[in-house]
C-alpha cells in the first residue's frame, strides 16, 4: 500500500498535485502488474522484413517448403510477431505439417484468446489429424467469437460431411456463400453434394458459375467442367454432356473409365468421330476391358447403320439457361 506522511489536502497546491500524480501512478502500477514498465511490442527488424518478403516471393512461385523455412527463421528472430507466426502456421497446414502448426497456434490462442483465427487454424490441424471432436469444439469457440468466420463455416461443413451429415454440411456451405457469393470451393462442395443426392439440376448452376468466374489455372474449374458433364449425362442431355466432359478431361489424370464416359456421351450425341477418338484413348489404357470392347462394337454397328462419313468433334462448352435455383440461403447473423 502507498503511504504518505501527511494528508494531501494539507500540502501546498503545487506539491499536492505532484503527490496526487504519484498516487495515481502507484495505484495504476499495482493494478496492472507494473505494465507501464513493460517495453512496447518489438517491431520487425530489417532482417525479419527481408525474410518475410523472401518467404512471400517463394510462396508466389510455388516453393512452399522454402517459404516455410524462411518464415520459420523470421519467427525465430522475432517471436513476438503474432501475425507472422499465424502466417507460418497457415503455411505449415498447407504443407501437411499439422503438429508443427498446432504448436504455433496453441501459443497464439494463449496470447490472444479473443482472436478466432488461431482457433480455426488449430481446428484445421485437428481435422488433418482426424480429431473431429476437438476440431468441432474449437470451431464452436471461433464462431462464437466471430459468427462471420468464412473459414470456420467451411471447415465445419467439411467435418459434418466427413461424418455423413450432408444436410448440416450444406447449411454451412450455403452460409459461406451468404458471406462470399463467389467462394469457389464452397460452390464445388455444394455441387458435389447435390449430385451425390441425385439432384443434378441444383448442382449444374453452381458448376456453371464456377466455370464462368474461376481462373483457367484454378483446378476447381476443370473439376466443375467434368462434373457438369456428368450432370448433363444424368439428365440425358448428351450433346451438352459431351462438350462439358471433353472440356473437363484435359485437366484430369484421366482413367480408362473417364475416357469411356466421354466416348459414350459422344456416341449418344451422334458424334461418332469424337467417340472413336475417346475410345481409342480408353483402349490404350485398358485394351481388354469388356465394356470398352462392347462400346467399340456398338460404334461399328452405328457407323454401318448410318453410312458414316465423319463429323465434327465436339469442342466447346454449352452455357444454357440456368436450372432452378438452389434452396434458400440462411440469413447471415
Amino acid at each position: 500500500m502507498v503511504r504518505f506522511n501527511r494528508p494531501l489536502l494539507c500540502l501546498a497546491p503545487g506539491r499536492r498535485r505532484n503527490e496526487l500524480w504519484c498516487l495515481v501512478l502507484a495505484v495504476g502500477c499495482a493494478l496492472t502488474g507494473c505494465s507501464l514498465r513493460r517495453p512496447a511490442a518489438i517491431g520487425r527488424s530489417e532482417t525479419t522484413e527481408r525474410l518475410s518478403e523472401q518467404a512471400r516471393q517463394a510462396r508466389e512461385r510455388g516453393d512452399r517448403r522454402e517459404a516455410e523455412s524462411l518464415l520459420a527463421a523470421a519467427v525465430e528472430r522475432n517471436p513476438g510477431d503474432d501475425e507472422m507466426r499465424l502466417e507460418l502456421a497457415d503455411l505449415l497446414l498447407e504443407n501437411g505439417n499439422a503438429s508443427g502448426a498446432a504448436e504455433h497456434l496453441q501459443k497464439l490462442i494463449g496470447r490472444n484468446p479473443g482472436d478466432p483465427r488461431p482457433c480455426v487454424g488449430l481446428a484445421e490441424a485437428r481435422f488433418q489429424q482426424q480429431n473431429f471432436s476437438d476440431a468441432s469444439s474449437l470451431l464452436e469457440r471461433a464462431l462464437e467469437l466471430d459468427p462471420r468466420q468464412v473459414r470456420g463455416h467451411l471447415l465445419r461443413g467439411k467435418i459434418e460431411q466427413t461424418q455423413g451429415n450432408r444436410r448440416r454440411a450444406m447449411e454451412d456451405y450455403y452460409q459461406v456463400l451468404a458471406f462470399e457469393p463467389d467462394h469457389v470451393e464452397a460452390k464445388m462442395l455444394l455441387a458435389e453434394l447435390h449430385f451425390q443426392q441425385g439432384d443434378a439440376r441444383h448442382a449444374a448452376p453452381l458448376l456453371r458459375s464456377i466455370i464462368e468466374t474461376a481462373e483457367a489455372a484454378n483446378p476447381q474449374r476443370g473439376r466443375a467442367q467434368w462434373l457438369l458433364g456428368e450432370c448433363y449425362a444424368r439428365d440425358g442431355r448428351w450433346s451438352d454432356a459431351a462438350r462439358a466432359l471433353q472440356a473437363g478431361i484435359a485437366s484430369r489424370r484421366a482413367s480408362h473409365r473417364d475416357w469411356y464416359e466421354l466416348a459414350d456421351a459422344c456416341r449418344r450425341a451422334g458424334d461418332v468421330r469424337g467417340a472413336e477418338q475417346a475410345l481409342a484413348q480408353a483402349l490404350r489404357l485398358a485394351p481388354g476391358d469388356p465394356q470398352l470392347l462392347a462400346l467399340r462394337a456398338a460404334l461399328d454397328e452405328q457407323k454401318n447403320a448410318a453410312g458414316f462419313r465423319g463429323g465434327p468433334v465436339v469442342t466447346s462448352l454449352s452455357h444454357e439457361a440456368a436450372s432452378p435455383t438452389p434452396p434458400p440461403v440462411r440469413e447471415a447473423p
